[in-house]
């Protein structure tokens, strides 16, 4: 009991320190009052009123009734982070959005460092006038444009006119995907721009920005133009994105590796370059003799720095938290890492509230926090231990107190648990220390003498090629990598919960019991939680996932036994060629429900929309068999399909995945309480129609007691009626209906299904899909009608039962 009250007594005492921080709670206020804001729909103004009302009675309790009044300023900081996040409405004369989908003639200057992706470059523009018709003065903002070429010819400062189409990017279908329109908006930017001919951009003068940034960024493309001409585009790709920013170029397998094993922050500028770069400065200044006039120095730094990487979010974030922290060491406060921590995350919140709600800021805050946090008690523990050298001991600390720190946030919001992450970054980072400073040297050596740089990239380009190789043997250790579901809050809350306890408690004791062993016991919740088999919580269940591809399909089944079914895996243009597209966005979604492995893969035809994301998943699922149609039938009409289908259908082989050709009249066994039939295609193919190979999709009806669902793949009328004709019992609850609702479905057919609920995956298209009739003859049927182009995903469970539906509304 004395242990207990004692505990009690030193929390309390914990609880008083926290209110001798009261930028802590003041920071706090405002983030919650960000995070409130999507949840309640009000004007600005009402939050602003309510913030002055608040702010009046503070003053008041404070000066007339002498009390204190810091609740009340709290709760100012509350309302003004909800008035800060509420968005503008749109609309209105010389409102820019007025413009969307409309073609205009565009005026303003690249305000940031241009962007080049492959085949084409993205330029971020400040536009002060917008022609349509007339010219509208009032229009002014940023519009992201997408110029074809690697090289456009457009530097920051350039004034430009464009013609295009301003439009918005689609907001993600799924839940948990990228949302790339409010990752804009959350920038200023709020129109995307497609220019389609090098025509339509023309340069009209220079001058626009600010000349100092300007300088500075025409030394940073210098600088990775020199890198580019003295090492392998590989290596040039990396070193560019290490030193100044941006992933342009990195290869997409070894950025995965990367990834995956916990050290992604390295390929592109974070908190950990920048600290490089001040460690770089106080060394240098140290030897010098110039350590009282390291502070200035280092702000300049800092400035010059930021610009030169093209003051991106991360960059600035970054190296405003090195500048508040050794602001705080410039006025005693070292001991004091809250208070600084809070004030730099208050500074970036204010100028972008939007930053609360991204990944990148999240990860920063809890890595920064975990290291401090928990990076003394650890390395108390390993010099008890009798690990001497301190910086075996610090950099093991550091480690593992970042990924203790983010570990919940990184399952969250990549449905990864790396558990090699602390070897990837002790074998990594110290590489960092000299990769970083040789290259910097030698852009700025390259600048003067050519020949420098190549000497200097020589040894850069030896020790990125030893990081590589590294992180790729650590990444191939067996189940260091784990895919889980999304965490609940709740779990996360309990995770930090247990870690902001941990140094307090560490060495208590309650009834001769360590406390630290009752914390690591709730700490190891969270990765039992995560590690738990998704199927096995939903056992007795039959869910159909209609996944939101865009223009395609794919349809996730998991059966009530825990084992599961891709129907279709989508496909994007050049996806047989480049191997990523829908599959990524397919991979995503699974790994978000805790998908581990597909017990079978049905390919219903070869066209790209259908099949072309399978190549993604084949390396990163284990898949029990690969279920095809015959294609005899492009043997005899002459529709084959792309030869590229055929290459991934060797890399199936190659992986020693089985492959079957199924027909009318099979059935599938995957789990004995659900009955899986083939109906398609018959056993004589169909021929000489508009499209054989969709007219010979398979088509599977699947029972689960006394309900049912019909998958089509892309039938046609020709197909349809060869089911129609072939007898077979095709009244089913479900239908996910052929072809993406095109103009090619039969009334007798859709009669004879006779769907209560009619599911159409379907993208943008060019099409016309889906089309206005087929949509009145399934909706004459008084059944409910979901479309992945308006509704998202679409998820039906049914019990045997009933069928739930539930859709992710864009």
């Amino acid at each position: 009991m004395w242990h207990c009250i004692e505990c009690c007594r030193k929390q309390v005492k914990e609880v008083l320190k926290l209110i001798s921080r009261p930028l802590l709670f003041i920071t706090t206020a405002y983030a919650a009052g960000i995070a409130l804001s999507p949840f309640i729909t009000l004007p600005r103004w009402a939050p602003l009123l309510a913030a002055i009302f608040l702010l009046a009675s503070a003053a008041v309790v404070f000066f007339v009734f002498k009390k204190n009044s810091f609740p009340l300023l709290v709760a100012v900081f509350l309302f003004l982070g909800w008035a800060a996040s509420v968005r503008d409405s749109g609309g209105g004369p010389g409102r820019m959005e007025s413009f969307l989908n409309k073609n205009v003639t565009m005026e303003g200057y690249i305000c940031r460092d241009p962007d080049f992706r492959g085949d084409k470059a993205v330029y971020t523009l400040a536009v002060h006038k917008i022609l349509s018709g007339q010219q509208q003065p009032g229009a002014e903002g940023r519009v992201l444009l997408h110029v074809p070429g690697a090289d456009a010819g457009f530097g920051y400062g350039d004034v430009i006119r464009v013609r295009g189409r301003p439009y918005l990017p689609e907001s993600p279908g799924n839940p948990g995907g990228f949302d790339y329109g409010e990752y804009l908006h959350d920038r200023g930017i709020w129109a995307l721009v497609t220019v389609k001919e090098r025509a339509d951009i023309t340069k009209i003068g220079s001058g626009g920005g600010n000349p100092l940034a300007g300088m500075a960024l025409g030394m940073k493309q210098r600088m990775v133009e020199i890198n580019r001409a003295t090492m392998e585009p590989g290596h040039a790709a990396l070193i560019n994105g290490m030193v100044f920013g941006g992933r342009a170029g990195i290869d997409p397998d070894t950025a995965e590796a990367f990834n995956e094993s916990g050290v992604v922050h390295i390929l592109s500028v974070s908190g950990l370059h920048v600290g490089f770069v001040v460690a770089v400065v106080l060394g240098i200044m140290g030897l010098a003799g110039l350590k009282r006039a390291s502070f200035p120095v280092i702000t300049a730094v800092l400035v010059v720095y930021t610009f030169i990487t093209g003051m991106g979010p991360a960059v600035v974030r970054a190296a405003l938290m090195a500048w508040v922290q050794l602001l705080g060491h410039q006025l005693g406060k070292d001991k004091d890492w809250p208070t600084t921590l809070a004030a730099s995350a208050l500074v970036i919140l204010i100028f972008s509230p939007g930053a609360l709600f991204e990944p990148g800021f999240q990860l920063s805050f809890a890595a920064t926090w975990g290291i401090l946090h928990l990076g003394p008690l650890f390395d108390r523990g390993l010099e008890k231990a009798g690990l001497k050298r301190p910086w075996v001991r610090g950099s093991f600390s550091v480690s593992l107190g970042a990924v203790l720190g983010t570990l919940p946030l990184v399952a969250y919001h990549y449905n990864l648990l790396s558990l090699i992450s602390i070897p990837a970054n002790l074998l990594a980072v110290p590489l960092v220390g000299l990769i970083l400073p040789l290259g910097l040297t030698a852009g700025l050596a390259g600048l003067v003498f050519i020949k420098a740089a190549v000497l200097i990239n020589y040894f850069t380009a030896a020790l990125l090629e030893l990081m590589i190789i590294l992180v790729k043997a650590v990444h191939q250790i067996p189940g260091g990598v784990v895919y889980v579901p999304s965490p609940p809050w709740a779990a996360m809350a309990v995770w930090y919960t247990a870690l902001l306890a941990l140094p307090s408690l560490w060495n208590k004791s309650w009834k001769g019991i360590p406390v630290r062993l009752a914390l690591a016991c709730l700490l190891a919740v969270f990765p039992a939680l995560a590690l738990f088999p998704a199927g096995i919580r939903d056992r007795g269940l039959l869910q159909v996932h209609v996944i939101d591809v865009g223009q395609g399909d794919s349809i996730f089944i998991r059966f009530p036994g825990g084992r599961s079914m891709l129907v279709d895996a989508g496909g994007r243009k050049g996806e047989f060629e480049k191997g990523r597209g829908a599959g990524e966005v397919v991979t995503s979604y699974l790994r978000r429900i805790g998908v581990r492995k597909l017990d079978a893969l049905v390919l219903t035809h070869p066209h790209e929309d259908h099949a072309a994301g399978a190549l993604y998943l084949l390396g990163r699922f284990a898949i029990g068999t690969v279920l095809i149609p015959p294609l005899s039938a492009g043997d005899q009409s002459g529709e084959r399909p792309d030869p590229a289908y055929y290459g991934m259908m060797a890399a199936v082989q190659e992986k020693n995945i089985p492959v079957h050709e199924i027909v009318c009249g099979d059935a599938l066994s995957i789990d004995p309480g659900v009955r899986v039939d083939v109906l398609g295609p018959g056993a004589s193919a169909v021929c000489g129609t508009r499209s054989d190979l969709n007219n010979n999709s398979v088509i599977l009806s699947v029972r689960y007691r006394e309900r049912s669902f019909l998958f089509t793949g892309d039938i046609e009328v020709e197909g349809q009626a060869q089911l129609v004709e072939g007898g077979f019992p095709l009244d089913h609850d479900v239908l996910k209906v052929p072809h993406h609702g095109s103009r090619y479905v039969s009334r007798e057919f859709i009669e004879r299904v006779s769907p209560g609920l009619a599911v159409i995956s379907v993208g943008q298209n060019s099409f016309g899909q889906p089309h206005p009739d087929t949509i009145d003859l399934l909706e004459a049927g008084e059944g409910m009608v979901f479309r992945t182009d308006r509704d998202g995903l679409t998820v039906l469970v049914s019990d045997g039962k009933t069928i739930k539906p539930k859709t992710y509304n864009r």
